[in-house]
């Protein structure tokens, strides 16, 4: 047993000596304490131990101590002194050293107890300082943890995709036939249209292009006829051979016109396109397919814009010749494309149909100054009825936005299960790519700056719910204003001013989805109230047209027109509270009738158009918002926002004018009731 015992002791002696000697030893820990002296060089120190003659061991315990003391030279130096004098003192009062090293205890801690002390007497700019360095060493280490965590976070989160918002538009057209679907018989149409015109076309445009390659100085630049239309002049070079384009092509048109009055489109929208025809590109419809929605192709729109250009076209043709069925035949199909239901609910939907019922009221409006004798009066209550189906149509739906940034919600963030989620490492890339920034970005997307700066996303950027939130409440605000009207605008500009406060951390930075999907909301809530505007407007000027044929005169006023004509006098969208205006007009050089409104000036300016390069004058020039000294925004108690000044350039602006040249302008002019309308249609 005791054999065993001594075996054992002199095991742990020997692994005690060799961990001992490595210590000793070891080139890195040779090397570590070689840097520690050059740091804090024990020189002077070792002059005065010389100086001071003391015992070799006493000398290497004070030696160690200072120097594990890391501190200043001169600091080291009053220590060194103070530490020998206390020694000298214990030695002539008898101590051995080996007493002395006793009482003296661990180098280690008295050096660290000799480094407080002496820090403690150290000057208040050097505390300063050090509190400085500890304050920044401790942030450092504070975003480092938070990073971290960050980093976390943002690498697991993935996107979870659940909802096929393309499926679920296409299925809107599941329920109805075959021969219910007008683009098929577009898509034939237009698909001969291109063969019908290509040789034509290219002779044309090749005229036109040597043409303006040899004009001199002076001389006018001329377009193809074919690329013109629908306002391609009568006694333009080209007018005769594009006219007999459209005579030819007789049979095509009435079978588009008959699509038009289909109940759908029938159009199943898809992402890629692959026509080796090079005609009409059409979209995959692969079901298994789920892309972004905001990358959905709606190659129909330009198609059934073409379309009503050219039935505008062939409607001022059979103006010109006389056939008054053929002309209502073709405003009808204009009215019955724009009715078409907007399955996919986009904006760009709602604005291509807008356009379309725009352009067909003014070929209405151009036919009957320009063609009196052409439209009877059962053609005009016919269109009147067509067009008042029409209303719905310049109404704005936003689902398609709706549901576009609810599908990029899906696709960036996460989901918890209950309506949240962080941004996620896909949402990164959809921000940059959906901001404008996808160039830059996109450099570095295999980089590790890209992984690197991930992280930080998801301290800038709102999560799933707040974004969610501020979209749909700018999208109630908007569809609010535009149930109320125009005066209500103002809303929009608050609203938009809220939400640019909450998204905006860094000025100038886009980091949300809500900031980069927003649509122009100010604009196209303008065009709306603008479309609903003409809308009136030429109903409106229908409604004289029939009252002129059946009394043989114009209404001296619009009060004339209700209830048998009109059931109400459409109001001004510049002037609440008022009716459009309607002026006779009997000048040496024309006669007939004007609707205004008066314009977002604000003043009625008699009918006297506005001048400007505008279009239009804009309901946000008429309603500006006015706002308090608090910066917010006045509204009355009736909860109407109460505008500022007027902004709109002055003038009127003419919705409708029938107004048309004398026949003698040397003789007295006619009277209001003796039109060459009324004549026409005596």
């Amino acid at each position: 047993m005791s054999h065993h015992s001594d075996h054992d002791n002199n095991n742990d002696s020997t692994i005690a000596h060799l961990w001992h000697w490595s210590i000793a030893n070891s080139p890195l820990l040779q090397l570590s304490r070689w840097m520690l002296h050059r740091g804090y060089p024990n020189t002077q120190p070792d002059a005065l131990l010389d100086d001071a003659d003391l015992p070799q061991q006493l000398r290497t315990l004070i030696n160690t101590t200072v120097q594990k003391t890391k501190l200043w030279k001169s600091e080291r130096i009053d220590i060194t002194q103070e530490l020998i004098a206390h020694t000298q003192d214990a030695l002539q009062a008898g101590r051995s050293s080996d007493q002395i090293i006793q009482s003296f205890g661990n180098p280690k801690k008295v050096a660290k107890l000799l480094r407080r002390s002496t820090k403690r007497k150290r000057p208040l700019y050097w505390r300063t300082l050090r509190n400085i360095r500890r304050s920044i060493t401790a942030a450092i280490l504070l975003i480092l943890i938070t990073y971290t965590g960050l980093a976390a976070r943002f690498f697991i989160g993935k996107p979870n995709i659940t909802e096929n918002y393309a499926l679920t538009i296409n299925a809107m057209s599941a329920p109805y036939t075959e021969d219910q679907k007008a683009w098929p018989i577009y898509k034939e149409v237009r698909d001969a249209w291109e063969d019908h015109i290509h040789e034509t076309q290219t002779r044309q445009a090749t005229f036109e292009k040597e043409h303006n390659r040899n004009i001199e100085d002076g001389d006018e630049a001329i377009s193809a006829g074919i690329f013109m239309f629908p306002n391609i002049p009568t006694d333009h070079h080209d007018y005769e051979e594009t006219a007999q384009l459209f005579r030819d092509f007789k049979p095509q048109f009435d079978r588009l016109r008959q699509a038009t009055h289909r109940p759908i489109i029938g159009i199943e929208l898809g992402f890629s396109t692959d026509d080796p025809t090079g005609k009409i590109s059409m979209p995959d419809p692969n079901p298994q397919l789920n892309p972004s929605l905001i990358n959905l192709l709606l190659p129909h729109l330009g198609k059934l814009r073409g379309f009503s250009n050219m039935l505008y076209f062939d409607a001022l043709l059979a103006a010109r010749e006389g056939d008054a069925e053929l002309v209502y035949e073709n405003f009808s199909a204009m009215l019955a494309m724009s009715r078409h239901p907007n399955h996919e609910g986009t904006l760009i939907t709602d604005l291509v149909n807008i356009a379309m019922i725009s352009s067909t009221t003014q070929a209405i409006q151009q036919v009957i100054r320009e063609y009196p004798n052409t439209l009877t009066r059962d053609h005009l209550v016919a269109l009147a009825h067509e067009l008042a189906l029409c209303r719905p149509a310049l109404d704005y739906s936003f689902q398609g936005e709706i549901m576009m940034f609810d599908d990029l919600l899906q696709r960036a963030y996460t989901d918890d299960g209950h309506g949240n989620g962080r941004i996620t490492m896909e949402g990164m890339d959809l921000l940059a790519e959906y901001a404008g920034m996808q160039d830059d970005y996109f450099q570095i997307a295999n980089s590790r700056m890209r992984y690197a700066t991930g992280p930080l996303s998801l301290a800038v950027t709102p999560d799933r719910k707040t974004e969610y939130t501020r979209y749909h409440s700018m999208m109630d605000t908007i569809q609010r204003v535009a149930k109320l009207g125009p005066q209500y605008m103002p809303l929009i500009k608050q609203q938009e001013d809220l939400l640019a406060e909450q998204i905006r951390i860094i000025p100038g930075v886009q980091y949300s989805l809500v900031d980069i999907l927003m649509p122009a909301v100010g604009s196209a809530v303008n065009r709306s109230f603008h479309a609903h505007q003409e809308h009136d407007a030429i109903l409106t000027m229908l409604a004289i047209e029939i009252y002129a044929i059946d009394h043989n005169q114009l209404p001296e006023t619009l009060e004339d027109l209700t209830p048998t004509y009109l059931p109400t006098i459409p109001k001004d969208l510049h002037n609440p509270g008022h009716t459009l205006n309607f002026k006779h007009i009997n000048t040496r050089d024309s006669i007939g009738y004007i609707i205004y409104s008066i314009g977002s000036d604000a003043v009625d300016d008699g009918g006297t158009n506005y001048t400007t390069k505008r279009t239009y004058p804009t309901f946000t020039q008429r309603f500006p918002p006015s706002f308090d000294k608090d910066n917010n925004l006045r509204i009355d108690q009736a909860g109407v926002p109460i505008p500022a000044e007027p902004r709109g350039p002055e003038g009127d602006w003419i919705l409708i004018d029938i107004t048309r040249p004398t026949e003698n302008t040397t003789t007295q002019t006619k009277e209001p009731d003796q039109s060459p309308a009324l004549e026409s249609n005596s």
